[in-house]
C-alpha cells in the first residue's frame, strides 16, 4: 500500500469540516425563520413548509458527515485510516480521494449497498 500524507489527509478533512460547520449555521440560520408568523397565502405557506422540510434534512447529512470525519480523524490518530472497516484490507487511495472519510473499500461498499437494496 502507498504512504498515505496523513498531515494532508487530515489538512483536508479540516478544510471539509470547516466549510460543513458554515453550512451548519446558514441552515439553522435560515431554519430560525420558522419562529416567523407563517405566510398568510397558502401557497407560500405550503413552499415555506418545504423549504423548512428541505433545510432539515440538509442540517442531518450535514451533522451526519461531520462526525464521518471526527471518527476519520480519530482513525488517523489510531493509525487504522485506510483500512476496510469490514474486512481490514487497504481502501485504494482513489477512494480515499473521492471520499477521505470512507470507513470500507470499494467491494465491501458495494456488498452493503446490495444488501441493503434487497
Amino acid at each position: 500500500m502507498t504512504q498515505l500524507d496523513h498531515d494532508g489527509i487530515r489538512r483536508r478533512l479540516m478544510a471539509r469540516r470547516a466549510e460543513l460547520i458554515e453550512r451548519s449555521t446558514r441552515v439553522e440560520h435560515d431554519l430560525e425563520r420558522r419562529n416567523e408568523a407563517p405566510s398568510a397565502d397558502f401557497a407560500d405557506y405550503a413552499v415555506q413548509i418545504q423549504n423548512d422540510e428541505v433545510l432539515s434534512a440538509i442540517g442531518t447529512g450535514v451533522m451526519q458527515e461531520i462526525a464521518a470525519i471526527d471518527a476519520a480523524m480519530q482513525r488517523l490518530d489510531a493509525n487504522s485510516y485506510g483500512m476496510c472497516a469490514k474486512c481490514g484490507k487497504p481502501i485504494l487511495a482513489s477512494r480515499l480521494q473521492a471520499v477521505p472519510h470512507a470507513t470500507r473499500c470499494t467491494s465491501c461498499s458495494e456488498a452493503t449497498a446490495k444488501a441493503q437494496a434487497n
